[in-house]
């Protein structure tokens, strides 16, 4: 119940922003406006902090284009210098002048929660910029539609994380955990893959589905299959652990090979997971020094001494 926990709803994002260049219409204006809401239960003491990034979701290269600190230091990506800005904290639209062919892509609104500024108190969403000359806006556009309600889960039950949009043969099923840092300038966050399966070109290839599913999840985490037997982005978590707690992200999309946009076209949405887990913590009250299996996962144990519990470790 003390969990403050931050949710980032970008509007319009199932379609894109298209600027087209009038350069002889005295009345057209150089100006891009990416929208922004959140809301943040329980509210913050403390302002959140509002970035906004550009480029792929879950990649290191993805760049911080505007950051406004909790503190109200302001950091500007050298190459939106000028160009950028924020309305404000509460309305963080982002606002880009002198817009150019270059600034295409792919653009992520971030809030923090700085009192809570791990997995609950961290989420984000995004919209498509599309700047035309003259050619089609992109093809086969991916869409990730999440039910972003809290799943309160108790130790050793299931969760099932309900979300919808591209899948089939032809396409990329992901799912991450995260972020788990995060830090100003060039370099993004690191995200834990949960499963993943990866797109096969071309309905007539008789080329399996792969799919990989991260040691920690293994035997607990499935896709849904549609009926054509192909895997569907909903995602089913067995056997929760309390290390299982914090925020997972559908992000699927359509093969490189029938999209324009490459790996720009990764959506991504996020749902937080919380273990309701009050009585699985390890004590070593009124027990005899050695070593224990830890109550709410058998693949760690813990060691007491004294009646004093000397930490938890990773079964060999």
């Amino acid at each position: 119940d003390a969990v403050s926990i931050t949710t980032v709803t970008v509007p319009d994002r199932g379609g894109w922003v298209v600027m087209w260049p009038r350069p002889g219409d005295p009345t057209w204006v150089n100006r891009i406006e990416f929208r922004c809401e959140y809301s943040i239960s329980p509210a913050s003491a403390t302002p959140p902090t509002i970035t906004w990034l550009k480029g792929v979701f879950a990649d290191g290269d993805r760049q911080v284009i505007y950051k406004w600190s909790s503190s109200g230091e302001v950091y500007v990506h050298p190459e939106f210098a000028g160009r950028v800005s924020v309305e404000s904290r509460t309305r963080p639209n982002l606002v880009l002048t002198d817009a150019k062919f270059d600034d295409w892509g792919r653009y992520w609104c971030r809030v923090t929660n700085e009192d809570q500024s791990d997995e609950f108190g961290t989420d984000e969403e995004s919209l498509l910029f599309w700047y035309k000359l003259g050619y089609d806006p992109p093809t086969r556009l991916s869409q990730v539609s999440l039910d972003k309600t809290p799943v309160r889960v108790a130790a050793g039950g299931t969760a099932r994380l309900d979300c919808t949009g591209t899948s089939g043969r032809e396409a990329s099923i992901l799912w991450v955990k995260g972020p788990t840092s995060r830090t100003q300038g060039e370099s993004c966050d690191s995200y834990d893959t949960v499963i993943h399966k990866s797109a096969v070109w071309g309905a007539g290839n008789p080329e399996p589905e792969n799919i990989t599913i991260s040691p920690s999840y293994d035997g607990r985490v499935s896709l849904d299959a549609d009926g054509s037997g192909s895997f569907t982005p909903t995602l089913t978590i067995s056997d929760i652990r309390p290390s299982d707690s914090g925020r997972y992200w559908c992000a699927p999309d359509i093969s490189e090979v029938y999209s324009t946009l490459g790996p720009l076209n990764r959506d991504a949405q996020s749902v937080v997971i919380i273990v309701n887990d009050p009585g699985t913590e390890p004590t070593c009250a009124g027990k005899p020094d050695g070593m224990y299996q830890h109550p709410a996962d058998c693949a760690q144990f813990y060691t007491c001494s004294g009646g004093l519990s000397y930490g938890t470790n990773t079964c060999p």
